[in-house]
């Protein structure tokens, strides 16, 4: 018996030393452990911002007469408001993408037919912006104001303590009127030659921008011209370093009123802006 018994224990350690390396990690953790490894993964939740709703519809519109993003406001209330559904328009492509039920989007198409039609023609504008230099000093051989401005230099002389003001450039820009409101609207730019105090010729370099402009008809039978976030850059090259200006504003004036928008320091210099607007019939 007792070589049978040494016989059952080696057996038993033979068995031991074959049991899988898993097996035995299995058999020393906890039951929880082990329940818990033994659970499938969780299915990731949604994103917040898009729902892959199965009866959603995709369409792309395309818009011939009217600009895209100004549509935006009234097509946005049309939408089911269900999370996923969505409108966007591009305007370099012309287009506006909606997702949303099947129902909503044939409502946004039928509103889309019945806002993209062509538009009235849009009045002329001519802006004619006179540049003026002012200074401390007296101003010898510099070109004179035009005679249309007094009103505006007595005015300025009367507020300003310069003792000269001369006439630098004056800039006429033809456009029409803006629908809406687009950065960059109205561009132009030029160049400008006045004679120094020795002689020399001193060159400016200017660029302007208006984002939008709309004119308001009045009683009076002069319309109200809104000129929105207007913008008017020099450098003078004959400094060293360079000396800058910039006025920006919007503007607000009746057809064929003169306004000085602003003023801005240039070292011993002030640049004035004034502008005027008339419809081109």
């Amino acid at each position: 018996m007792f070589t049978n018994g040494i016989r059952i224990a080696a057996a038993a350690l033979a068995l031991a030393l074959f049991v899988p390396a898993g097996a035995a990690a299995a058999a020393q953790q906890p039951p929880a452990q082990q329940q818990e490894q033994s659970r499938p993964a969780p299915t990731p939740a949604p994103s917040d911002s898009y729902v892959d709703h199965k009866s959603f519809q995709s369409r792309v519109f395309n818009v011939r007469h009217r600009d895209p993003e100004t549509l935006l406001p009234v097509l946005r209330l049309l939408t089911s408001g269900q999370r996923g559904a969505a409108v966007s328009a591009d305007r370099n492509f012309r287009v506006i993408t909606v997702r949303d039920f099947p129902e909503n989007v044939a409502g946004i198409e039928d509103a889309i037919k019945r806002l993209d039609t062509p538009e009235g023609e849009r009045p002329g504008i001519e802006l004619r912006m006179h540049v003026l230099l002012a200074s401390e000093s007296a101003a010898s051989g510099a070109e004179q104001p035009p005679a249309d401005l007094r009103d505006v230099l007595a005015q300025l002389q009367s507020t300003l303590n310069f003792k000269s003001y001369e006439l630098l450039t004056s800039v006429v820009q033809r456009t029409k009127e803006s629908r809406g409101r687009e950065p960059g609207y109205l561009q132009g730019n030029g160049s400008a030659e006045r004679a120094g105090p020795g002689g020399e010729k001193q060159l400016f370099s200017y660029n302007f921008s208006a984002d939008s402009l709309t004119l308001t008809p009045a009683a009076s039978g002069a319309a109200a011209v809104q000129i929105g976030n207007f913008n008017f850059n020099i450098t003078n090259f004959a400094t060293s370093p360079n000396s800058s200006a910039r006025i920006r504003s919007d503007v607000s004036l009746r057809e064929g009123e003169r306004v000085v928008v602003g003023t801005a320091g240039m070292r011993d210099k002030a640049l004035i802006l004034v502008l005027t607007a008339r419809t081109i019939k």
